[in-house]
């Protein structure tokens, strides 16, 4: 009998489940990512991006919207979209955008906003990991 998982004194072993090779190495739709579509993934998975001028708000960043009170309008999220595309012309890839009383980290690529703060709590912030960052006003 194979030694198996979990024999403790005089018990017999528990098996461990035999997952299939390409599951064990996170091939789609098994693990986490399958986890996230399940739950309603809100961000692009790795080789998605969003929609030309879209911008897509990670859940992340959708809550810490929420629970600092940062609110966008349509003139904002258009000023991000116009933020991003000159982001993109330079080839940035994680960006700090300073736009007004908030500040965003970007994803360029994906044209994700990946956490968002409000200007005040960003200032003495360490910010690493981006590669540029615009001042929008």
């Amino acid at each position: 009998m194979p030694a198996g998982i979990g024999a403790v004194g005089g018990a017999p072993p528990v098996a461990a489940p035999q997952q299939p090779a390409a599951a064990r190495r996170g091939a789609p739709g098994t693990g986490f990512d399958a986890l996230l579509d399940s739950l309603g993934r809100t961000t692009p998975s790795r080789d998605e991006t969003a929609p030309a001028g879209d911008i897509v708000f990670s859940r992340h960043a959708t809550a810490r919207m929420r629970s600092r009170g940062i609110e966008l309008d349509e003139a904002d999220v258009a000023a991000m979209g116009e933020a991003i595309d000159r982001l993109a012309e330079r080839n940035a890839r994680e960006s700090l955008v300073l736009m007004g009383d908030h500040a965003f980290i970007v994803g360029v690529p994906k044209r994700t906003v990946i956490t968002a703060m409000t200007r005040q709590e960003a200032i003495g912030s360490v910010f690493t990991n981006i590669d540029s960052t615009l001042v929008l006003r």
